[in-house]
This record gives C-alpha cells, sequence and structure tokens, in this order.
C-alpha cells in the first residue's frame, strides 16, 4: 500500500488538473493565481514532508494570500516560515497569465505576509521544529486559487466575492479534495481559521471548530492574535492535547 503523503500527492494532482479545467470556464474579470500549478514542486515537498497518518489536527484557511502561498505554493506559506521553518525550497514558475502589479517573485519576494507570519509564529511557539508537528498539526487551504482585480490595485477578492456560478464549480471539487484530504490523514478534529473555513469543514463525523482569522485586515486579529488564538484552541481542546 502507498504511504499518505505519496496518495495525496496523486489526489492533488488530479485536483490540480480539476481546478485548471474550471478556471478555463470562469468567466470574471479577474486575474487568476493557481500555485497547486506553477509551484507544485513546493507543495508536493511539502505534501512528501508533513502529510502522515494519522494527523490528530487539520487546520484549514481559505484561500492562497498574494503574499503568501501565491508566492511559495504552502499555505499560509510566508516567505521567511518556509525558508527557516519548514524548509522548502523547489522550483517556482509563474502563472499561465500574470498581474502586471502583482508578479510572482516566488522564494525570493521579500514582503512578509502578516496573517502567515502570525499564524506560523504560533505553531513555531509550540513545536520548536517543523518536524515535531508531523502527526499533530496539517495545514491546507480550501481554495487553491488567488484571485485578483484586473486594476492598478489589485485588489485581492475572496472566494465568497465570486459570483453563485464560480462559487458552484469550485465548491463541488473543493469539498471532494478536503474531503479526501481528512479522510487520508484520519483526522480527529478540524479547526478552520476563519468562519468561511469553518462552515467548508462541516460534517456529522468529525468534531470541526474555528479560530480567529490572523488578517491584519481585522482589528481584532490586531490586538493580540496569538494570545487570542491559543485561548481559543484551549477551549475546543487543542492546546491542551499540543501542551501535554
Amino acid at each position: 500500500m502507498k504511504n499518505v503523503s505519496t496518495q495525496l500527492i496523486k489526489r492533488t494532482t488530479i485536483f490540480n488538473k480539476e481546478i485548471e479545467k474550471i478556471v478555463d470556464k470562469i468567466n470574471e474579470d479577474v486575474y487568476i493565481y493557481n500555485p497547486l500549478n506553477y509551484a507544485s514542486k513546493m507543495m508536493e515537498a511539502y505534501i512528501n514532508e508533513y502529510a502522515i497518518a494519522p494527523t490528530k489536527f487539520l487546520f484549514l484557511g481559505m484561500n492562497p494570500g498574494p503574499y503568501g502561498m501565491a508566492q511559495t505554493g504552502i499555505p499560509f506559506g510566508e516567505i521567511n516560515t518556509v525558508k527557516n521553518y519548514l524548509k522548502i525550497n523547489e522550483i517556482i514558475n509563474t502563472p499561465k497569465r500574470e498581474h502586471p502589479y502583482r508578479k510572482i517573485e516566488g522564494l525570493n519576494i521579500e514582503r512578509s505576509e502578516v496573517s502567515g507570519l502570525r499564524f506560523w509564529a504560533l505553531i513555531e511557539k509550540h513545536f520548536k521544529e517543523a518536524k515535531d508537528m508531523k502527526g499533530i498539526i496539517y495545514v491546507a487551504n480550501y481554495c487553491p486559487l488567488l484571485f485578483l482585480s484586473p486594476q492598478k490595485r489589485a485588489t485581492n477578492i475572496t472566494p465568497d466575492k465570486l459570483s453563485k456560478e464560480t462559487r458552484f464549480l469550485l465548491d463541488k471539487v473543493c469539498d471532494k479534495y478536503l474531503f479526501d484530504t481528512i479522510e487520508l490523514l484520519k483526522c480527529e478534529k478540524l479547526i478552520g481559521i476563519g468562519k468561511y473555513a469553518q462552515k467548508k469543514l462541516k460534517n456529522d463525523n468529525i468534531p470541526y471548530y474555528s479560530i480567529i482569522h490572523p488578517s491584519p485586515a481585522s482589528p481584532i486579529a490586531n490586538r493580540g492574535w496569538i494570545e487570542q488564538a491559543e485561548k481559543q484552541l484551549i477551549e475546543i481542546g487543542v492546546l491542551n492535547e499540543i501542551l501535554y
């Protein structure tokens, strides 16, 4: 029997092909980045290193940020975390159609993504080395796509702001991939990073919860996000198991 990481890489390759077909059908005035495609080697390395079964807790985000996963291919992939903590370094290409004001710099990007920096700082606080979290925590995103407005500002358009037709197409394949990931990893608890992700985790078989999203756009998150997230993780019995 193939090991879990090999199975998940194979499933992710299929998922990427499904997503690419949907991208071709999306009729919206946006630039679409699919890091599963142009940063596939980074994701494969991440899965190969950190996906094992059983894994107690799955943490789920919404979709890539323009300075995080869109650049590095890793969920909440803040550049310094990816290089120095997760220690992943693979070839990163560029999207088929690139926004002139949001270029993909890959591992050469200098700008740090705040959400990713905050989230992984929490993980690193309790796991000195990333290898220590294996079998305890796995981090994923629900939708692998970044959507940017065509204007110079290149506004990040989150999946919940897309048309009903586009959301329907994406949800069908994203739900199935999420379900398969949870099943492969044999997760005990599911934690949505934000309420959107929690809704996507809804099921009848595994307990699911949410913690506050670390986005700097949230005034609440800007008032000590790590401490607030830790309090929530204690309340749902996650941090307790990590510490003891």
